[in-house]
C-alpha cells in the first residue's frame, strides 16, 4: 500500500501540511483567540474607564459649583462685616471723642449689631477673649460662656478663631450650631475678625444646608444621566453595568430591582457578589471570576460570570461590568473557528493539487522504471531503431523528469560504451591474467617443489614453501648440493611484488646457483651475486638473502645474513631460539660490499627454520602484526613436528590469524632438519 513513490510523496505532502496546519490551528488558538479575547476585555475596560472619567468629570462640575456658591457667600459674609467694623469704627471714634462714654458707644454698637439681618436668618454676633458672648440676636445665649462648642476638626470653635484672626485678621470655620434655639442643629460657615481697639471677636455665620441640598439635587441628576448611559451600553452581548456606593447601596441597576443583589452570592464560595466586586475594584485590569443565575435571564441557568470593577473614591462609588464568561470568550471563539476553516479549506485545496500534480510526476516515473526494467533484456551492442518514449520525455519536459530521462538515455550510452570498453578490457585482461598465470608457473618452476627433494640422503630432511600475495611474487628459496657432502641453501625477499620482483628473484635465483660452487667460500657467493645484482640495476632493487652451506656428514652449518629476518634454531633439547648473525646489506644496494660468515652445529634431531617478513608482518582486522614472538612461540608448539608438517600448519596458523584480512606480503618459509649421519 505504502510501496508507490506517489503514495509517499503524498503521505508526506499531508503529514507536512497537516502539521503545519495543526500548528496553525495551535497558535491561531492560542496566540490570536488569546489576543482577540484580551481585546474584548480592554474594550470592557474602556468602556469602565469612560464611564469613569464621566462620572469625574460631573463630579468635578459638581463640586465647582459648590466651590463658586460657597466663595460667594463668603466674600458676601466678608463685605458685610467690613461694613459691620466700619459702623463700630464710628461708634468708637464718638467715644474717643468725649461725645459719649465708651461703654455706652460699645452698648449702642452691640445694640446696632444685634439688629442686623442679612439672607436667610444670617446675623452677626460678638464675643470676648473668654469666648462669653456679648451681643447676638438671641438674648439667651447673651452673657454665655461658649468656649466648648467645637469646628468640624475638633477644636474650641471661638478660641480658635481668636487665635487665627489675631494673627491673621480674620478666619473662617464650618461647625453645627443651634444658636437660635430653633430647636435643630444646622451646618454653618462662620466669618470671624478680631477689633483690637475693644478686644471684640466680630463673627457672622450663615447655613449650608441649601449648598448641601443644591449639591444632592445636582448629583442625583448625575446618576439620573449615568443611568441613562448605563441602559445603552452593552457589555459583550447582554452584559450590563451596575452602580453602588460603599454602604452597597445600589445607585444603577439596569436589569434588577434596588435589592436583588444585596444578597446575591456565588454558590461555589458563597460569598457576596458585592464582596467580590468590591474586591475586584482594588484591581480594575484584573477580572473577578464567579458563578451566578441572573434572576434577570432565568432561561440561562447557573453560568460563569466575570467583572471588573472602578472605584470612585471621592463619591465612594463603584462601578462594575457584569458579563457571562463564554460570551466575552466568543468573539476569540468565532476568529478562531474561521481561521481554522480558511486552513482547513487551503489544506484540501493544497492536496487536491499535489495529488495531481504528484501523479502527473509518478507516471512519468512509472515509464521510466518500466524502461528501467526492460534494460536487462536490452541488446546494448545493437543501435536503437526508434526513438524510445523516455527520450521523448527528455524533449517535452525540462524539469527534474526530463532531466532524469536524460540521465537515463546519458546512462543507455554509457552502458553502451561500457559494454563496448569492458569487452575490450576483459579480452586484454584475459590475456594477462593468462600471461600471468604462465609467468608464476615459469616462477614456480624456478623453485625446487618436488618433496621429499632428497629421498636417498637421509642426514637430512628439507620442506620449504612460498605463497605470494599476488599472482607472482618476490621471494624465493633453494636448496641443492654443491658436492656429495655439502648442501647449499638460501632463503630470499626482493623488494616490491608483482611482475618486477618475480624478474628480479628469477636474476637471484640463477645468480645465487651459478656463484655456490664446489670449493667457494659463503662470503663470496654472497659478494658475487651483490656485484651481480648491482650492474645495471637502474630501478634500484634489491635482495635480502639468509643462506648457509651444511656439512651432512657433521652437521656444521656455515651460514650468512644479507639484511634477512634472523632464522630460528630448533634445538631439540634446548628449544627454541632465534639466530642472530652479524648482518650484512641487502644484496643489489651497494656494490663491493663485504659480507661475513658464521658457523654453527645442527645436532642430531635440530632444525633451521627460514621464513621472510611476510610470516611476522602479517596483519589482522584489527591491523595487529603476527610478530617474531607469536611466531616463536609457535615453532614451540610445532617443533616436534615432521618438517612439512611444521610448515602446513604455519601456513594454517597465519590464516587463522588474519581473520580473513588480506594477505599484504608473499609468505615464504624453509625448514631444514639434520637427522645425523649414516651410520
Amino acid at each position: 500500500m505504502f510501496r508507490s513513490i506517489k503514495t509517499k510523496i503524498l503521505l508526506l505532502i499531508v503529514g507536512i501540511m497537516l502539521a503545519t496546519a495543526l500548528i496553525l490551528v495551535y497558535f491561531t488558538k492560542k496566540d490570536v483567540g488569546e489576543a482577540v479575547l484580551g481585546m474584548e476585555e480592554k474594550s470592557i475596560r474602556n468602556a469602565m474607564y469612560l464611564i469613569k472619567l464621566n462620572v469625574e468629570n460631573e463630579y468635578k462640575s459638581l463640586l465647582f459649583h459648590k466651590i463658586s456658591m460657597l466663595t460667594e457667600r463668603k466674600e458676601q459674609m466678608k463685605t458685610l462685616a467690613a461694613v459691620v467694623v466700619a459702623g463700630i469704627n464710628d461708634y468708637q471714634q464718638m467715644a474717643e471723642n468725649g461725645r459719649i462714654a465708651e461703654e455706652e458707644a460699645k452698648r449702642l454698637a452691640l445694640g446696632w449689631i444685634e439688629s442686623l439681618r442679612y439672607g436667610n436668618g444670617a446675623h452677626f454676633f460678638v464675643y470676648d477673649e473668654q469666648s462669653v458672648v456679648l451681643g447676638h440676636p438671641n438674648a439667651a445665649l447673651i452673657g454665655k460662656d461658649l468656649s466648648s462648642v467645637k469646628d468640624v476638626k475638633g477644636l474650641s470653635l471661638f478660641g480658635s478663631m481668636l487665635e487665627k484672626s489675631r494673627r491673621e485678621g480674620e478666619g473662617y470655620a464650618s461647625f453645627s450650631w443651634d444658636d437660635m434655639s430653633s430647636g435643630s442643629t444646622t451646618k454653618q460657615l462662620g466669618y470671624f475678625v478680631f477689633y483690637p481697639k475693644w478686644n471684640w471677636m466680630i463673627a457672622t455665620a450663615i447655613q449650608t444646608e441649601d449648598l448641601e441640598l443644591e449639591a444632592a439635587k445636582k448629583l442625583n441628576l448625575v446618576i439620573k444621566e449615568l443611568k441613562s448611559t448605563f441602559d445603552k451600553t452593552r457589555i459583550a452581548k447582554t452584559g450590563y453595568l451596575i452602580l453602588f456606593n460603599g454602604k452597597k447601596e445600589i445607585l444603577i441597576d439596569p436589569r434588577h430591582s434596588a435589592d436583588a443583589l444585596l444578597t446575591a452570592k456565588d454558590p461555589k464560595t458563597e460569598e457576596l457578589l458585592l464582596d467580590k466586586f468590591m474586591a475586584a475594584a482594588k484591581h480594575p485590569e484584573q477580572p473577578v471570576k464567579y458563578l451566578w443565575n441572573d434572576p434577570s435571564d432565568a432561561q440561562e441557568g447557573l453560568s460563569q460570570y466575570e467583572s471588573y470593577g472602578e472605584y470612585f473614591k471621592t463619591l465612594n462609588w463603584y462601578i462594575v461590568s457584569v458579563a457571562r464568561e463564554s460570551e466575552i470568550q466568543m468573539p476569540a471563539k468565532t476568529v478562531v473557528l474561521r481561521q481554522t476553516l480558511i486552513i482547513g479549506l487551503i489544506f484540501a485545496a493544497s492536496i487536491l493539487i499535489a495529488y495531481f500534480l504528484v501523479k502527473g510526476i509518478s507516471q512519468h516515473l512509472k515509464k521510466l522504471t518500466d524502461h528501467a526494467k526492460e534494460l536487462p533484456a536490452h541488446d546494448f551492442s545493437a543501435p536503437e531503431a526508434d526513438l524510445p518514449e523516455i527520450e521523448q520525455l527528455a524533449v517535452k519536459y525540462k524539469d527534474e523528469v526530463g532531466k532524469l530521462a536524460e540521465a537515463f538515455l546519458f546512462m543507455e550510452a554509457s552502458l553502451q560504451q561500457y559494454i563496448k570498453d569492458l569487452k575490450e578490457t576483459t579480452a586484454a585482461k584475459e590475456r594477462i591474467e593468462s600471461e600471468l598465470a604462465i609467468a608464476r608457473d615459469i616462477q614456480m618452476s624456478i623453485l625446487p617443489k618436488l618433496f621429499p627433494a632428497f629421498p636417498e640422503r637421509p642426514e637430512f630432511d628439507i620442506y620449504a614453501t612460498v605463497q605470494p600475495a599476488r599472482e607472482v611474487g618476490g621471494d624465493f628459496y633453494d636448496f641443492f648440493f654443491v658436492d656429495d657432502e655439502h648442501l647449499f641453501f638460501a632463503l630470499g625477499d626482493v623488494s616490491g611484488k608483482g611482475i618486477p620482483a618475480s624478474l628480479f628473484m628469477a636474476v637471484s635465483t640463477a645468480f645465487l646457483r651459478a656463484s655456490a660452487t664446489r670449493g667457494v667460500k659463503l662470503d663470496d657467493v654472497m659478494a658475487r651475486v651483490n656485484t651481480k645484482l648491482c650492474a645495471g640495476n637502474d630501478t634500484c632493487m634489491f635482495v635480502t638473502v639468509f643462506c648457509g652451506l651444511l656439512d651432512i656428514r657433521t652437521g656444521e652449518v656455515i651460514c650468512s645474513d644479507g639484511g634477512h629476518n634472523p632464522p630460528l634454531l630448533i634445538n631439540s633439547k634446548n628449544g627454541v631460539e632465534y639466530l642472530h648473525a652479524r648482518k650484512s646489506a641487502a644484496l643489489g644496494v651497494f656494490e663491493d660490499m663485504r659480507y661475513y660468515t658464521q658457523e654453527f652445529v645442527l645436532n642430531k634431531g635440530d632444525a633451521i627454520f627460514l621464513y621472510t617478513d611476510g610470516v611476522t608482518e602479517a596483519m589482522n582486522v584489527n591491523d595487529e602484526l603476527y610478530s617474531e614472538e607469536r611466531l616463536k612461540q609457535d615453532i614451540i608448539e610445532l617443533r616436534d613436528k615432521p618438517v612439512k608438517e611444521i610448515s602446513r600448519q604455519m601456513i594454517e596458523r597465519i590464516e587463522r590469524f588474519a581473520q580473513g584480512a588480506p594477505q599484504a606480503d608473499d609468505i615464504t618459509m624453509l625448514i631444514l632438519r639434520y637427522t645425523g649421519p649414516v651410520s
